[in-house]
């Protein structure tokens, strides 16, 4: 006869993860984790903080020249005369993040809405959307240079055929536009992903609910849809942002900088690495001030859709 007593628990015992993993299994368990944090200190840490320090000299990279300490002259002389395309760069930025960010999206939301079924088209659809970004940013650039090549491209010749005849990536009332076409065309791959995942956590009774209702399908994609993907908005928006305010690889295959598209990320890179006069000082400080803005922009914009995110959702 088994006799109860108070003092001792019955039931399963309860295990706590780390009594599941051998001595061996822990310490393999620690020394990647260690090896990981190693290799981020090392090759992103350390990086980052060396171009702190970077930007208060006057360093150009070439052997042998001396190094002084300059201050915040590198800082300072933003926006005089002495750094003129620093304004422009400013302003080209906020163009280019906002007009990525909004373009990208509603392509991505729509190229969702299309391709989230199951049958072997959407599947097609998808791997076709993807496929700009595993061909890479050289890759990509190549190819639109080529469509839009002035003299015998077939964008040339389409447009042509209307009267209209332009430098393209080489005339400044086309190159920003052109650049954003691109941006957007390589990266909404990833976000249709990323709506297509969100579109198919949605429970498909509530749709069959709001059919039973006779809610329109307009109503149905504002008032269901919508508000149930504001997870993946949030994720897009900030990829999409922090994406556009850290390209530069891509403008500097189609336009260098030129014709009105040297962003801060473009304007650090010539500075640093596009003359034979660099100054790598004043292009670290440059990355410390898109870095700053960036951290701005992204902060408050990831708080706001984490708010709406509770409120549509109805989550503490």
């Amino acid at each position: 006869m088994t006799v109860f007593r108070p003092g001792r628990r019955s039931g399963r015992r309860r295990y706590r993860p780390g009594r599941l993993l051998s001595r061996g299994s822990r310490l393999s368990m620690w020394a990647g984790l260690l090896i990981g944090i190693g290799v981020y200190v090392l090759f992103g840490i350390v990086p980052a903080a060396g171009n702190v320090i970077i930007s208060f000299t006057d360093y150009t990279g070439l052997p042998g020249a001396p190094v002084h300490n300059v201050g915040f002259s590198n800082y300072s002389s933003m926006g005089t005369t002495q750094s003129a395309g620093f304004t422009p760069a400013v302003v080209a930025t906020v163009v280019f993040v906002l007009a990525v960010t909004i373009a990208q999206n509603a392509l991505a939301l729509l190229l969702a809405h299309r391709l989230s079924g199951q049958g072997r088209m959407a599947a097609a659809g998808r791997v076709l959307v993807f496929l700009p970004i595993a061909l890479g940013v050289t890759i990509v650039g190549l190819i639109w240079i080529l469509v839009f090549d002035p003299q015998q491209g077939p964008a040339a010749s389409l447009f042509g055929a209307v009267g209209v005849h332009s430098a393209f990536f080489g005339a400044s009332g086309w190159a920003m536009p052109l650049v954003i076409f691109v941006q957007v065309w390589q990266n909404a791959g990833f976000s249709t992903l990323v709506f297509i995942g969100g579109l198919r956590a949605i429970d498909p009774q509530i749709y069959e609910a709001a059919g039973i209702d006779g809610i329109r399908p307009w109503q149905r994609l504002r008032r269901i849809t919508f508000p149930l993907l504001a997870p993946a908005v949030t994720a897009n928006v900030l990829l999409a942002v922090v994406g556009a305010f850290t390209t530069y690889n891509l403008i500097y295959v189609l336009t260098d900088g030129q014709y009105g598209t040297q962003t801060l990320g473009m304007l650090a890179f010539n500075a640093a690495f596009g003359s034979f006069q660099a100054n790598l000082g004043y292009g670290a400080a440059v990355t410390v001030v898109l870095f700053v803005l960036t951290l701005i922009v992204a902060l408050p914009l990831m708080a706001l859709l984490r708010y709406r995110e509770r409120r549509l959702l109805g989550t503490s």
